[in-house]
């Protein structure tokens, strides 16, 4: 983080002057390592073992934040009996199939809730995979669950992951990990001591957990200490991703992914959301707490936004305009479905699957096989010119003379070549001038797609055709000359201190303006522990 990260590690220092606990865990020795108070080697791939590790210490010592713990996480629900742990079935859950090798996960539920084998709702999750689903929270949850709020039930979710996380012992975590016992219970104690009800610590991870194969693994239970300590949704507090380079954060907010809308409102699915409020029921429910609780009226605003005064209460705010997924649109999936022919066109912005994904030669022989590819880019990158230069064409699988993809090249802009909002970890939003015109026909991704959709509104001005309406009673007055708008960007995102994503209220109805100053884990009341990146 000191190096890859030092706009930001400068408040991890500051909040060590002000007596937070730094730790660093990491394979290597850093100058990130030699800032902390703590250094702990770790050996590569042994992460879960470190924090199972202090998972158990924090059950088995009961040093969990419990008035937070019972308020706001599922520890009190209790869980099918049919649910079976990994030291019962030789390591694996309950459902596991070994000729898909995947889970049917009915015996997971809560009790009463178990859906059975088969039914609409399981068959959409593995059709479009669990790691797909709405990220933001857990499969949704009907009706009101089966709690004990002592916490002694046996097969409450605290119970369960007492017994699932007792097998990380400090000797565990040293045979594993290579951390000395007394390392670790340092770790474990000052995480522990500066966590609950008077003070916060942040966990900070950057793209060595992202990217690893079991990555997901490693956040989730990052994500069960936070949460346990009642560090999560607190000043101070949080797991933060320190990101591979600039507003990664925003295009996570915007968003980029294909299985959600902006505000992490998830993709309606063609199957299970069939009305409005079939989809706002598989947000919420009627006992939701917290944030998703409202997500109706976010919803609707996001309707709103899209189609303007054509979206109404009576007509569901135009939902029935909304694509639905079907399946797993991920990019992987989609270059077997462009193989197959079933996908003709293809968009690629500021990506060159050609040779920076995995399966290069499925992704090139992808793109030979449609009909049209819009590639957007600083430099003609090796997806534009595939049909002519690529490994396939000295074997023979692509003919340059006849490959049937007709490539469109249009020069983007760079982050200096247009203005906007950057979004970091902190969420913190700052608008950007533009420093520079863009070169040549060198245009932003936001003149491209206005006017791309302005053409297409053009051509379509009269039809009568219903499957034309969605794109006709779109919003799209927005205005491109003149004085910027008192609603634009430069009123909510101030210049040069940025605001912070969401806002709370200092007053009714005026978000709170944040500055540069640092974080709230700078505040003196934190540890900080930063997990190698």
């Amino acid at each position: 983080m000191a190096e890859a990260h030092p706009v930001g590690f400068q408040w991890v220092m500051e909040a060590k002057k002000h007596g937070a606990k730094v730790f660093h865990v990491d394979p290597r020795f850093t100058r990130t390592s030699a800032l902390a108070d703590t250094y702990l080697p770790i050996r590569a791939g042994t992460d879960i073992a470190l924090l199972g590790g202090v998972v158990r210490y924090i059950l088995e010592n009961e040093l969990d934040f419990r008035e937070y713990v019972l308020a706001y996480t599922n520890a009190a629900a209790i869980v099918s009996e049919r649910f079976v742990d990994t030291e019962d079935l030789d390591g694996l859950f309950s459902g596991y199939d070994p000729e898909t090798g995947s889970y049917d996960q009915a015996s997971w539920q809560y009790a009463g809730q178990e859906n059975p084998a088969g039914s609409a709702d399981t068959s959409m999750q593995r059709e479009t995979a669990a790691g797909l689903r709405h990220e933001s929270h857990g499969v949704p949850v009907p009706g009101q669950t089966l709690r004990d709020d002592t916490l002694q039930h046996p097969r409450c979710v605290y119970q369960i992951l007492r017994r699932h996380f007792a097998r990380y012992t400090p000797e565990m975590v040293e045979r594993v990990c290579g951390i000395p016992q007394e390392k670790f219970l340092e770790l474990a104690r000052a995480w522990t001591e500066n966590s609950g009800r008077e003070r916060t610590g942040a966990l900070v991870y950057s793209v060595g957990w992202t990217q690893h194969s079991v990555g997901v693994q490693y956040i989730r239970t990052g994500a069960i200490i936070q949460l346990l300590l009642g560090n999560v949704g607190r000043p101070g507090g949080g797991v933060l991703a320190l990101r591979g380079h600039a507003s990664i954060q925003g295009s996570t907010d915007i968003p980029t992914l294909f299985n959600l809308l902006p505000g992490y409102l998830p993709m309606p699915h063609h199957a299970a959301h069939v009305t409005f409020d079939d989809w706002v029921d598989s947000i919420r429910h009627p006992h939701q707490k917290g944030f998703w609780g409202n997500s109706r009226a976010y919803a609707a605003s996001l309707l709103k936004a899209y189609w303007g005064d054509a979206a109404t209460p009576e007509n569901d705010f135009c939902y029935g305009y909304l694509p639905r997924m079907t399946g797993d649109h991920g990019t992987y999936q989609q270059v077997l479905s462009m193989i197959d022919g079933r996908v003709k066109g293809y968009f690629l912005l500021g990506q060159n699957p050609a040779v920076g994904s995995a399966h290069g030669r499925a992704q090139r022989l992808g793109m030979a096989n449609l009909d049209w590819l819009v590639v957007r880019d600083l430099f003609m990158i090796e997806s534009a010119t595939f049909w002519k230069n690529s490994p396939e064409v000295a074997t023979g699988e692509i003919v340059p003379q006849e490959c049937r993809t007709e490539v469109f090249f249009l020069p983007a802009a760079s982050h200096v070549e247009k203005e906007g909002t950057f979004t970091q970890t902190q969420r913190l939003l700052q608008w950007r001038e533009k420093a520079v015109e863009p070169p040549g026909d060198a245009r932003s991704e936001l003149w491209f797609f206005y006017h791309l959709g302005r053409r297409l509104r053009e051509k379509l001005a009269g039809s009568t055709r219903p499957r034309d309406r969605a794109l006709l009673d779109l919003a799209w007055d927005y205005p491109t000359h003149g004085p910027t708008p008192s609603r634009a960007p430069t009123r909510c995102c101030a210049r040069s201190t940025g605001t912070r994503w969401p806002p709370a209220a200092s007053s009714a109805g005026s978000p709170r303006p944040a500055t540069t100053a640092p974080p709230p884990s700078a505040a003196g009341s934190t540890a900080g522990c930063t997990p190698t990146g």
